[in-house]
């Protein structure tokens, strides 16, 4: 299992800005008071999420390694040099990285901006798993992408969801049974959401065959709800690629492979919650538990179940 890692750096003092900022930021000015430049940043397998905000403009150096790196302007512009080639950007456009280049990032005042870098290894996995053939390597993707269509919204809102984890609230990211899942969504909505020469087959229709893939894939998940199940991994059970498993599952259940997966383990919460007695367990572990977070896990349940969880752990005088 691949624990999630943190890691923060909040600077606000002036006179020590040079000495405390990380080696690969420089300040673009003299700062000015107040000063402040914060830095979250989490961790996990291939996958590196960064929010950096601050009150004066900064020169950020990517390292040149293997990996893909998408830089996200939320407030002020962004100016990023790659492979000769210079980028301004604003909220809702985001640069796109490929791997080895030295790259420099330059913001204005008053900036919050998101990085995210992935694994080139673990996207191109990703992509050839989606269309069932090899890829030539690296994948050659625009340097730029725009966050205000469909898919870069959804891709977005999943960068958000890992950067907003922290040491205290970061259950989706601690259990596999949500963080595998999360980890290959964004992979997957990187590659729906970025210009790239395979971009237009990840829409083609597959083939899609009978129903009893689906159902072993269906048995498994009853039998097994408390692993990971990604999307990746039963499509490899079954044989199949993740295009063509998720149109199986599409064409003879009407539901996407995630619904069967999240009610399946929404009636083991249900069941828990009558087991256990006030006091023995609460609502937020056993939503936990199940790789659901527990704002959501309250709504899904009192849309299955007619009540909140609460009333179902105190029993049914409380219904």
């Amino acid at each position: 299992m691949t624990t999630p890692r943190f890691a923060d750096v909040h600077v606000a003092d002036i006179g020590r800005a040079d000495a405390q900022l990380p080696q690969t930021v420089h300040l673009d000015h003299v700062p000015t008071a107040p000063f402040a430049f914060h830095t979250h940043r989490v961790t996990r397998g291939p996958l590196v999420v960064e929010e950096t905000r601050g009150s004066d403009g900064i020169h950020l150096r990517l390292p040149d390694r293997p990996s893909y790196q998408v830089g996200l302007p939320l407030r002020g512009p962004l100016h990023a040099d790659h492979r000769g080639k210079e980028l301004d950007l604003g909220p809702g456009r985001a640069a796109v990285f490929t791997p080895w280049p030295e790259t420099t990032v330059i913001t204005g005042d008053r900036f919050d901006m998101l990085l995210v870098d992935v694994g080139s290894a673990a996207l191109e996995d990703m992509l050839e798993t989606l269309l069932g053939r090899t890829v030539p390597r690296p994948l050659r993707l625009l340097t730029s992408m725009t966050v205000s269509s469909a898919a870069g919204r959804t891709w977005a809102g999943t960068v958000r969801l890992v950067a907003e984890a922290t040491t205290d609230t970061s259950s989706v990211l601690d259990n596999p049974m949500s963080a595998e899942p999360l980890q290959d969504a964004l992979l997957v909505r990187l590659l729906l959401a970025a210009d790239h020469p395979h971009r237009d087959a990840l829409d083609e229709r597959v083939p899609t065959w009978g129903p009893r893939a689906v159902r072993r894939c269906v048995d498994y998940v009853e039998a097994h709800p408390e692993r990971p199940l990604t999307l990746t991994g039963l499509a490899e059970d079954a044989g199949l690629s993740v295009r063509a498993l998720e149109g199986c599952w599409l064409r003879h259940r009407d539901v996407p492979p995630g619904h069967d997966v999240g009610r399946v383990r929404l009636g083991r919460a249900h069941r828990d919650l009558q087991f256990y007695r006030p006091g023995e367990i609460t609502v937020t572990a056993v939503a936990r538990s199940w790789g659901f977070r527990p704002q959501p896990f309250v709504a899904a349940y009192g849309a299955r179940f007619g009540c909140s969880p609460g009333q179902t752990l105190h029993g049914p005088a409380f219904a």
